[in-house]
């Protein structure tokens, strides 16, 4: 475990965040592992596993909040060395993350094909979407509780013990891929939805793993299935985690309705479009992984009772992930053909996505900011402000432009991608006002 709140503030960062982004690197390479193998199946398959993953990304917004506010109240009661609370906030967001599970598995069950027909996906993609979908979501609760209980480890201070579980998951998960599209032996070929069975298994072994570990009591947090439920507590962290939800929800619709502008240029530019996403995983995540320590410093700091280190922590981060995104953006702008021709042999998606490239990668230094300052204000329980910018820069302004630009301008889709520059240059300065105001350095759970 790792005390952010004593020590030298670079290489307690440092020793949180490394962890976690190898764990978030590892998962993005997994993502462009299954992208491979699913790419050998033609690029309608492709567009299929990327409609689908935005799907996804809509649907989990609710869960996405819960960690939020799981990390808010354990890094703050762990600062305040308040073990008791922590474990009563695990027990909490283990019950809820269970029921919303429950109504995420019904709804990707019932309705992702429909889903996918309204984002704009041809017939033969929506049902190759539907049926990796159909499989991922009828085994979400375990991926769901593995995040509760990684993020939990990790607002302790322990980023190996979830770094580890990754590691196992994705390597058993990228031993499965090919067995389980293609089959081998008695293992039949699942095709698109050979992806999600992957990804189930994998993620319900680390699960059991992770949850034999929080009742061994070898961690810090001394939890116990006998813990009643506090409905005052519920209530609080439900004030952390709406907020963060909607803002998540809000990212994920936009997302969501870019992707259904980008339909509009054909399968092939969806095609694009999803493989772009793939690549910007791998190069965002690592600066995941610094605002995920960017928040475990400032809860713990003010649960301790020291703001001011912990905005000396936001600073440092923000440096280190602009830093890193501007070392990404050169390669990425130079390499995109090849990058993309990795996963289309075909070719057929690289015009589109070396525009997107070349349009977006010179202002990721602006998104690695933005990302900093919106994990420091919800690891402060502060989750109200990233929702209002993430819904004047996203939704009011991002996508209303990508819409217009295209024919405004007469450049087709490079006019979305323009959209997308603009949205970020807005969202990180209305980020950076926020935080100026430092009142969340004063904020209550």
């Amino acid at each position: 475990m790792t005390d952010l709140t004593e020590g030298n503030l670079f290489r307690g960062l440092i020793a949180v965040a490394a962890p976690i982004v190898a764990g978030n690197v590892l998962q993005s390479v997994l993502e462009m592992v299954d992208l491979f193998f699913v790419g050998r199946l033609g690029y309608e398959a492709i567009a299929g596993v990327a409609m689908g993953g935005t799907v996804v990304m809509v649907l989990m917004t609710i869960v996405i909040g819960l960690v939020t506010a799981n990390t808010a109240f354990v890094s703050r009661h762990y600062g305040a060395r308040d073990l008791g609370m922590v474990a009563k906030a695990v027990y909490h967001t283990l019950v809820l993350g269970l029921l919303f599970s429950m109504v995420l598995t019904a709804v990707g069950l019932l309705f992702s094909e429909d889903i996918l027909l309204l984002l704009g996906a041809e017939p033969d993609v929506a049902v190759l979407g539907a049926s990796y979908l159909t499989v991922l979501f009828a085994g979400i609760a375990t991926m769901i509780e593995l995040w509760v209980i990684n993020s939990s480890f990790q607002s302790c201070g322990d980023a190996i013990t979830p770094m580890v579980l990754v590691v196992l998951a994705n390597i058993l998960n990228i031993i499965l891929d090919p067995l389980m599209i293609f089959g081998y032996g008695g293992i039949p070929a699942f095709g698109v939805a050979g992806a999600a069975y992957a990804t189930v298994i994998s993620r319900g072994v680390a699960f059991a793993i992770a949850f034999a570990l929080l009742l061994s009591g070898r961690t810090p947090i001394p939890f116990s299935l006998r813990t009643k439920i506090d409905l005052s507590l519920v209530w609080r962290m439900m004030l952390v985690a709406v907020p963060n939800s909607v803002q998540s929800g809000l990212r994920s619709v936009t997302f969501m309705m870019i992707m259904a502008i980008v339909a509009i240029f054909g399968t092939v530019a969806v095609s694009a479009y999803g493989i772009i996403g793939r690549l910007e995983t791998v190069a965002f995540m690592p600066g995941f992984g610094i605002a995920t320590a960017t928040a475990v410093v400032v809860g713990q700091n003010l649960g301790a009772g020291k703001p001011e280190r912990a905005a000396r922590g936001v600073r440092l981060a923000a440096f280190l992930n602009g830093a890193f995104m501007a070392l990404m953006a050169v390669v990425f702008f130079f390499a995109a053909p090849s990058l993309i021709e990795v996963f289309d042999p075909s070719g057929a998606s690289t015009e589109i996505g070396v525009s997107y490239i070349r349009t977006v990668a010179p202002f990721y230094v602006f998104i690695a900011v933005a990302t900093v300052l919106g994990f420091a204000l919800n690891g402060a329980g502060d989750t109200k402000k990233p929702m209002y910018a993430t819904l004047f820069s996203m939704v009011l302004f991002q996508v209303p432009l990508a819409y217009i630009l295209p024919d405004l301008l007469g450049i087709g889709i490079t006019g979305v991608w323009l959209a997308v520059v603009c949205g970020a240059i807005l969202q990180v300065g209305m980020l950076f006002s926020m935080y100026r105001r430092g009142t969340w350095k004063r904020a209550t759970i």
